[in-house]
């Protein structure tokens, strides 16, 4: 497997993951010249999108689906309580009918070529909102943002990945002080939120084994910076914990499983 975190933060998600049979995204909320431009250092076309995982309908998510399509024939996949929402919103925005949606239900896993996906039900306030666990070749890779609250259900769904890309969303303090409108600010902390540096430092902790690589994203321009979200896993009990943070307009590594 490789895996790429294209983008990551309220000004558009999106991740890349190859297998042998497979090329797919998780989100594509970039516009087709960014997203271009972002693949092609890695060698690899829009073109050759076969699927995107869609988490939520909200536009950091999704406002480059329909400018993709015009370029790749990619199955769309969605749990099926936001299927006809996304369609609206991709042939309202952009013109563009999906040509191949595919609904889930919750709790179902499935597959898409060589890669076997679990999609797990989380806590936002876009409803519903899945994040995504893939299998491949014996490895395991977890995407977990935009949720405020976790529970022992989605803790053992992502207890053993190889890679976890996390969400660290916001410093309490920083939110606390910070310029948002108070309404904003109790979004953002709710449990139907966004997980703060805490937040996602308690998370790790209690997963039975650390994920191999660790991922910290979803970091907000205004409420965090890279060094406050990496103080978090370096002041707990347990000491630090190894991570990577990628920061919003930041592209990560391209990671070889």
């Amino acid at each position: 497997m490789r895996f790429l975190v294209l983008a990551t933060g309220s000004k558009g998600n999106c991740a890349y993951i190859a297998t042998p049979h497979a090329q797919v995204l998780v989100d594509c909320g970039v516009g087709p010249r960014k997203l271009g431009q972002l693949l092609a250092r890695h060698g690899i076309s829009p073109s050759q999108i076969d699927a995107v995982f869609i988490s939520h309908v909200h536009s950091d998510h999704t406002q480059g689906l329909g400018p993709l399509l015009r370029r790749a024939p990619a199955r769309i996949y969605c749990q099926e309580g936001a299927a006809a929402q996304l369609a609206a919103e991709v042939r309202g925005v952009s013109g563009i009918a999906i040509p191949d949606l595919k609904p889930f239900a919750n709790g179902d896993g499935f597959h898409h070529r060589d890669v076997d996906v679990l999609p797990v039900r989380v806590s936002h306030d876009a409803e519903p909102t899945v994040m995504y666990k893939f299998f491949a070749g014996g490895r395991r890779i977890g995407i977990l943002t935009d949720l405020g609250s976790y529970d022992e259900r989605v803790l053992g769904a992502f207890r053993d990945c190889d890679v976890l890309l996390l969400e660290a969303n916001h410093d309490l303090h920083l939110l606390a002080h910070g310029p948002y409108p108070a309404f904003l600010k109790q979004r953002i902390r709710g449990k139907q939120g966004h997980l703060s540096n805490d937040q996602a430092a308690q998370f790790v902790t209690a997963l039975p084994a650390l994920p191999g690589r660790l991922l910290l994203g979803h970091l907000s321009e205004v409420n965090n910076r890279p060094e406050v979200a990496s103080a978090a896993f370096s002041r707990i009990e347990t000491g630090h914990i190894p991570h990577l943070v990628i920061p919003q307009g930041v592209c990560g590594p391209l990671l070889e499983l």
